[in-house]
């Protein structure tokens, strides 16, 4: 596994945990390696605290995969669609 698979499992299980500040942090980590990852993308729409970092957030993962409908479906839910 590569760090930066290692460093998003990691960020996903604290996300899942509550633990969105750390989350946050590896999260960001694995965007400073790969910008274009679209997991990790999606996972820091969901770890983020306000609605215009989550709509930053899914328009990335939006221009990696214009048909992710997760990333489709939050931005609809933010009014942003």
């Amino acid at each position: 596994m590569s760090d930066t698979n290692a460093l998003l499992q990691q960020g996903i299980a604290l996300a899942k945990a509550g633990r969105h500040e750390e989350a946050r942090e590896l999260l960001l980590q694995v965007i400073d390696q790969d910008e274009r990852n679209e997991t990790a993308w999606l996972w820091i729409s969901g770890v983020v605290d306000n609605d215009e970092d989550k709509a930053i957030a899914l328009e990335n993962v939006l221009q990696i995969n214009p048909a992710n409908e997760w990333a489709k479906r939050g931005l609809a839910i933010l009014g942003r669609s």
